[in-house]
């Protein structure tokens, strides 16, 4: 059959050439910022009908719990904080952190059913991580050999894209792109691993060879060559470290399913920080911005071209050999 040598050897086994996914991968997901949490709660919808809400108590704590409220179903993300609970805002009864409602204002015993269910949350370089699931798989990932204190998060950016949340992670093990996209040649061939049981990376290098201004800019000002990691976790979080001659730039994408399958894609690029205070006030905040613009127009001019991509593994060829591999090993990590 055509294309069959592109395909790993379980999918020539009798897997599906279309393998199913689930709606939403079990993993970590990015929420919102701690001030953007300390003003509201925030809210996160899952094609399969799973509903989180996010919130801040007064003294600081972080919680996700199920965004339903056990009573009447009111949407809790509508609701306010109160010390160190959040109020329905419909009948006003009081979660805590944990989930479980711990005042009614009407009076009267609290039943056994007053409860939501509490998910694990993370709070990395003043951003909030939550694990959809009651208890997480593994720990919420950073970049290998930094912490969050060394590192600024800029402002986030984000987009839609008409592409399923396994296809637009797939675009980060797609060899074939990288050799025909981004005004950058890929160097040798690239070096694939898996770093963890629910982790695949990919490090190539490759050579700046476009002429747009930003192209230019790069080169004068980072360097002409690249070398990039991507590491994708369970499929929907990505961490990705461009590390230039002069410089490394650092991006963390978080793939939020949505219906019809399409995918939200948000984006948080980070920056080291200077050594000195008045680095840290003057300049950080200006480099952080500086490289959003830059990997913003990149990664946003790349993900439209997504628009409409679909996969059948029996119509690969060899060149698609990482892409479909890397494929099998998502549908195998499926829980």
């Amino acid at each position: 059959m055509e294309g069959v040598e592109g395909l790993s050897a379980s999918l020539r086994d009798g897997v599906k050439a279309q393998p199913e996914f689930a709606a939403a991968p079990a993993s970590w997901y990015f929420l919102a910022t701690v001030k953007e949490l300390a003003r509201k709660p925030v809210r996160m919808t899952f094609p399969d009908g799973q509903v989180y809400v996010g919130f801040r108590t007064e003294s600081g704590r972080l919680a996700v719990i199920s965004g339903r409220c056990s009573h009447m179903g009111i949407d809790l993300s509508l609701g306010r904080v109160t010390g160190e609970r959040l109020a329905c805002p419909l009948h006003g009864w009081e979660y805590g952190t944990h989930g479980v409602c711990e005042h009614i204002p009407a009076g009267g015993e609290i039943p056994d059913f007053a409860r939501q269910v509490s998910f694990p949350v993370e709070e990395c370089g003043g951003q909030v991580f939550f694990f959809n699931r009651v208890e997480a798989r593994f720990p919420l990932p950073f970049f290998d050999g930094t912490a969050p204190e060394q590192l600024l998060a800029a402002r986030r950016f984000e987009f839609s894209v008409e592409v399923p949340w396994y296809l637009a992670s797939a675009n980060g093990f797609d060899v074939q792109h990288f050799r025909n996209a981004h005004d950058r040649v890929l160097e040798g061939e690239p070096v694939v691993d898996s770093p963890h049981p629910f982790a695949w990376r990919l490090t190539a290098n490759f050579r700046v060879s476009g002429s747009s201004f930003l192209d230019r800019l790069t080169k004068y000002v980072s360097g002409p060559r690249v070398k990039l990691t991507v590491t994708i976790w369970c499929g929907n979080l990505v961490l990705v470290s461009a590390q230039f001659r002069r410089t490394t730039s650092y991006g963390m994408v978080s793939f939020v399913p949505q219906k019809e399958g399409r995918t939200w894609v948000r984006d948080i690029v980070w920056v080291p920080r200077s050594r000195t205070l008045a680095g840290r006030l003057l300049l950080d905040p200006l480099a952080a911005e500086i490289r959003r613009v830059f990997i913003r127009e990149f990664v946003r001019a790349d993900a439209m071209v997504l628009d409409g991509f679909r996969f059948n593994a029996y119509r690969t060829i060899a060149a698609d050999n990482v892409l479909v591999n890397y494929l099998d090993w998502l549908h195998k990590l499926q829980p």
